[in-house]
């Protein structure tokens, strides 16, 4: 069992956690993009049921409806985006290393299942997929990848929430591996030329600097 100073795994679960009407919200923006493709809501819900029930299994500290919820107001409204969002953490298992891959899969079997055209489907299986590396040339996935990372340049005090929430997810490590794991994970991002690749988050690259620099200097100091 991992303890932190000042906080307790049911205090991270509050740091991300959605506000009050959070899950109607979600319910409703996810009901408006069925629509928006044609499909009925109501013929349909099982597969919404699995995303909610997945997105809020026990191992989710930060990966889950609130990161959804965010992640969805970043992002413009339009359907590939839209689905990628809900898809994109749905199989989140912090003990394997095919999560994405995993959750494209999902993605790609439950929209066949909904009916969408294959080349929206298609669209959202490469979105998924690119979360892998959080790199890409093409403008559209690189404004999801960069949506996705935004918590890298939070608020100091809310970054710090949200490392905490990571290693509570990753619980099962031992503490010198896992240090050793995301000191990696870390460098990888502060070595690249950029982290953001799209202008409207470019104001994030120097906080996202800062907040990595900060853990990877925690990290190193508890080695």
């Amino acid at each position: 069992m991992l303890h932190f100073v000042g906080s307790s795994e049911d205090s991270m679960r509050r740091e991300f956690q959605l506000s009050n009407g959070g899950r109607q919200r979600l319910i409703g923006r996810w009901n408006a993009l069925l629509i928006s493709l044609g499909l009925d809501p109501d013929q349909h819900f099982s597969v919404l049921d699995d995303l909610l029930i997945r997105y809020t299994e026990p191992q989710r500290y930060y990966h889950n409806l609130a990161h959804l919820e965010a992640l969805l107001a970043l992002l413009p409204a339009q359907p590939h985006l839209e689905l990628a969002a809900w898809f994109h953490d749905a199989v989140y298992d912090p003990t394997r290393t095919d999560n994405e891959l995993q959750s494209a899969r999902l993605a790609e079997q439950s929209l066949q299942r909904l009916g969408v055209a294959p080349a929206l489907i298609q669209r959202v299986v490469g979105l998924i997929l690119a979360t892998q590396h959080h790199r890409s040339d093409d403008l559209e996935t690189a404004l999801f990848l960069d949506a996705d990372l935004s918590i890298l340049g939070a608020e100091a005090r809310t970054y710090r929430a949200y490392a905490r929430a990571v290693r509570l997810e990753y619980a099962w490590l031992p503490e010198a591996v896992f240090r050793e794991r995301r000191a990696g994970v870390i460098r990888q991002f502060l070595s690249r030329e950029r982290i953001y690749q799209t202008a409207g988050f470019a104001g994030l690259e120097r906080p996202a600097r800062d907040n990595l620099q900060g853990e990877l200097e925690t990290l190193v100091r508890s080695s």
